[in-house]
């Protein structure tokens, strides 16, 4: 009978540590389906698609930007639109409690409108809406603009539309939990004190380029034409005097068979999008054929892809400069003999399908999803290769007071 006491504390004490295990073990990896504080859109589109056949209107992409205020209390955004260059334009606006807004990228317009001029949200247009591809960021900032604050009511999606083949799909953005707000400028992706981490890698899914799916009951084929992937680096340099972020997403591939394709990469600065089969018909990239059914022999295929530094990917992205010299944009620091400025970095991303249908095949219907994730990015013991990610963004300061007489 004396035991009993002992047994009990025992089971709660157990219990109690069961209970604290499950909070070190909470959820610390950015994803598409909570609240946070930062959010992030990997693709933004106003890309030109084509001309109608007879009257050579032109079509375009373009997307629709939705965010919502899941709190009683008011917030400010700070957004920046970034393009396939890297060129930044940084906007900021308001969110009432409980609101829902909407704008447009291609022309800035958004919640209210009605077909007339009233439009309650105005942003700049995403670079003028000027044939451009790209990303968003928000995040959560005071009302002066001088820090980002901690706020994990924001969530939001994008919608994608194909003026041409009057379709669209919809995902939702990466949202960062946070757990504190950081020195100003500077949003940290640990996972740990700050905000969420990025995933280690993303797995993904695909069907290879041209294979085809038939459906007995309508007597339909289906054409899978290409699958489009977007990545965007966890680490970023927004400020108006930044450094780029280069590196080399790393694909494993496998088929069917459970046959595993090494050596396909892409070498990208600050953000890629494309085709996988295109993968390597351009300077920075090889393997596209591993993703076409000729190559992969089965009609559906998985993918892991990372983030790391490659000597391969030196001078990719070098232009001549002013002076008739080659500039190597990524490597930025002369003393970083060993990298060259390519440096290890987790990343984000959004997938896209075409699809084509026999009794219609004019028309091109797009599918897309964000990939899977695994575990939380964590630098081993070489900082220099692998930093801890970060947003920079240059943040305002506070007004001058008046001196005293």
């Amino acid at each position: 009978m004396k035991r009993k006491p002992f047994v009990c504390a025992l089971a709660v004490a157990v219990v109690l540590v069961g209970l604290s295990t499950m909070v070190l073990a909470a959820q610390n990896v950015a994803n598409v389906s909570q609240k946070g504080s930062l959010l992030i859109f990997p693709k933004i589109d106003t890309s030109f698609i084509g001309r109608d056949i007879l009257t050579g209107t032109p079509f375009f992409h373009d997307t629709i930007v939705v965010i919502g205020n899941d709190n009683t209390k008011e917030v400010w955004l700070k957004c920046y639109w970034v393009n396939r260059n890297q060129e930044v334009e940084d906007f900021m606006f308001r969110l009432t409690p409980n609101q829902p807004i909407w704008f447009r990228a291609s022309d800035g317009l958004g919640t209210g409108e009605d077909g007339s001029t009233i439009a309650p949200i105005t942003v700049p247009p995403f670079f003028y809406g000027d044939n451009e591809t790209g990303e968003l960021k928000c995040w959560a900032v005071d009302v002066g603009d001088e820090s980002q604050i901690v706020f994990n009511h924001l969530y939001g999606s994008a919608i994608i539309f194909d003026q041409l083949n009057h379709t669209a799909f919809q995902y939702n953005a990466w949202s960062f939990f946070a757990r504190a707000a950081g020195d100003p400028g500077i949003l940290v992706l640990d996972g740990n004190k700050n905000y969420d981490a990025c995933p280690k890698y993303l797995l993904f899914n695909f069907f290879t380029a041209d294979s085809q799916v038939h459906y007995p009951v309508a007597g339909d084929n289906a054409t899978f034409i290409n699958t489009n992937l977007t990545l965007v680096p966890c680490n970023q340099d927004l400020r108006q005097d930044r450094f780029p972020t280069c590196t080399k997403a790393k694909f494993d591939i496998w088929n069917e068979n459970e046959t595993k394709y090494t050596g396909a990469y892409q070498c990208l600065k600050c953000w890629f999008e494309g085709y996988l089969s295109d993968i390597g018909k351009s300077k920075g990239g090889f393997g596209g054929a591993k993703f076409t059914y000729k190559n992969l022999h089965t009609t559906a295929g998985r993918c892991r892809v990372q983030g790391i530094a490659s000597s391969v990917c030196w001078d990719v992205f070098t232009r001549i400069g002013e002076d008739g010299k080659p500039v190597d944009r990524c490597w930025t620091d002369p003393t970083d003999t060993k990298y060259h400025g390519q440096t290890a970095t987790p990343l984000l991303g959004l997938i896209m399908t075409e699809i084509k249908f026999s009794d219609d095949p004019t028309t091109v219907a797009i599918t897309g999803i964000t990939p899977n994730t695994a575990g939380a990015w964590g630098p081993p013991l070489d900082s220099a290769q692998f930093p801890v990610p970060q947003i920079l963004w240059d943040h305002a300061s506070p007004p001058p007071e008046t001196p005293k007489k």
